[in-house]
């Protein structure tokens, strides 16, 4: 296991170190509690984490060990013609002489051995959101789109421009920013699931905007004169009514299970090792209350972000991502692993409620600029988002402010779910929920084209979309690659084609 990590290079070796050295600051938020010694310390890199031996385990895949977005190349699907072969440079001519178009393209990686690796990325959606990042001048970023059809990866992409030696992989699979109030979700949906709280119970407070101090935890009549309800401080990330209402409601133990169900402290499954997100819940009430309104113990991967929302837009059913689409031998085998299954994480109800909760944060919450004119004018037209802001602000140099937005689009019947977090300087040019509404907007510019492009199949020579019926479009099922043709022994009836389900097509329903 410990060879596979290395050959991948998964968030091992010198750029983990410096970049979570970098990045020590981030225990050091600026709110007015003081910091937990167990906080003190910098986080150690993945490396340090021992190596799990499993019995029995099955020998490795000839080509996992050799997973490399380094690597991918972008590569033309073939419309006109399926049996035409790829066009080709003359010898000695860069690829990208022959100037693919990335809208009709997908990113293929091609192994020594001849093992060809169909990635689920979409170009246009990947390049873009590296655009923004480098236009923009974030010194640390990530964005994560998940399909919510099946939970491919549309959108995988790291950024640093702030230390060479980091790779971007890194800041996709590692823990590496606090979670900030994007906790207050998991917070929410263990009041829910406890049946502790309601969107609509209050609870009053004063203060308690930038920090937490165990004194604004006391109710005191005279002084909370303001009251919000657990919908309102979704929306608006008040911290004082989600620590309360989990003081007076919440044991450790009920926020570690609700926690644990949103994929905190687990492995989380895929093509490449992602560090478990952690999530140190106090015994202590008033440090738990704290914790529960999103200061200090709990760190997020942004891969685990997009991960999150996903379970909450898919009415609390649990998938693991998956990034590899086809998989096809030297020989011409199709060697695509089946999906990852589905669980359910939560009860449908409780994801419903704390997802309704989050369309108020671009409706009229903290991320109602990015999302809304002054009119109030919707920038994605017909388009409703749910999501959830974050952000802490480290103390120590080098002073970098962790920004997130996470959360799924249509709010009314999802299609997406994503993740985007940002480490800016003191002075900030985006933030992270404008940087996701640009990758919405891009997405359903291209939703059409994603859906024709996922129909792509993979083969030694090429890379095609499969026959269509010329009367209603469907597409025409196909033998797999791997599936030997057998001569019939008697005349056959020709198959009916296979209409594929609508956008976004049916989500799953489990019990």
């Amino acid at each position: 296991m410990s060879d596979e990590r290395d050959a991948r290079g998964r968030f091992g070796g010198l750029g983990a170190i410096f970049f979570l050295a970098t990045l020590g600051g981030i225990a050091y938020y600026v709110q007015d509690q003081a910091i937990p010694e167990d906080r003190d310390a910098l986080r150690k890199p993945a490396t340090a984490l021992p190596d799990v031996i499993e019995d029995n385990a099955p020998p490795p895949l000839a080509w996992r060990d050799r997973l490399d977005l380094g690597a991918i190349e972008l590569t033309p699907v073939l419309e006109t013609d399926p049996s035409a072969p790829p066009p080709t440079a003359a010898a000695g001519t860069p690829t990208d002489a022959l100037n693919v178009d990335p809208a009709k393209a997908r990113y293929v990686q091609n192994l020594a051995d001849g093992h060809r690796l169909l990635y689920t990325l979409d170009p246009v959606l990947q390049e873009s959101a590296k655009t923004i990042f480098r236009n923009r001048e974030v010194p640390y970023a990530a964005a994560v789109v998940i399909d919510l059809r099946d939970n491919s990866v549309l959108a995988f992409a790291g950024h640093s421009s702030m230390d060479a030696q980091v790779d971007p992989l890194e800041i996709l699979t590692t823990a590496w920013a606090p979670a900030a109030s994007t906790f207050k979700l998991v917070t929410a949906a263990s009041l829910l699931e406890n049946g502790a709280a309601t969107p609509e119970t209050k609870a009053c407070f004063h203060s308690g905007f930038k920090g937490i101090t165990d004194e604004l935890l006391k109710d005191n009549p005279a002084l909370d004169t303001r009251c919000e309800t657990l919908s309102s401080a979704i929306a608006h990330s008040y911290n004082l009514v989600l620590a309360k209402l989990a003081l007076a409601n919440l044991d450790q133990h009920m926020l570690e299970q609700t926690a644990a169900s949103l994929q905190f402290e687990q492995e989380i499954p895929f093509e490449f090792a992602v560090e478990a997100s952690p999530a140190h819940i106090p015994g202590d009430a008033n440090s738990r209350a704290k914790v529960a309104a999103g200061f200090w113990h709990v760190d997020l991967s942004p891969l685990h972000g997009a991960v999150l929302a996903s379970i909450l837009a898919r009415g609390g059913i649990y998938q693991p991502p998956h990034i590899i689409s086809q998989i096809i031998a030297p020989d011409g085998a199709d060697l695509t692993p089946p999906l990852p299954e589905q669980t359910r994480a939560l009860a449908q109800s409780v994801a419903r409620g704390v997802g309704t909760m989050m369309e108020g944060t671009t409706r009229s919450g903290t991320a109602r600029d990015s999302f809304r004119d002054p009119q109030g004018v919707q920038f994605i037209p017909g388009v409703g988002v749910a999501g959830k802001t974050g952000s802490l602000t480290g103390k120590r140099d080098p002073v970098l402010n962790y920004n997130w937005f996470i959360g799924y689009a249509p709010a009314e019947r999802p299609e997406i779910a994503f993740a985007v977090v940002l480490a800016n300087p003191s002075k900030w040019r985006i933030k992270a929920h404008y940087a996701a509404r640009r990758l919405i907007q891009i997405y359903f510019e291209r939703r059409d084209a994603i859906a024709e492009a996922r129909s792509a199949r993979l083969s030694l020579d090429k890379l095609s979309l499969p026959a269509r019926d010329p009367e209603t479009g469907a597409l025409i099922a196909q033998a797999p690659v791997n599936t030997p043709e057998v001569p019939p022994t008697a005349p056959e009836e020709p198959e009916e084609p296979v209409v594929l389900p609508p956008i976004p097509g049916a989500l799953p329903s489990l019990d």
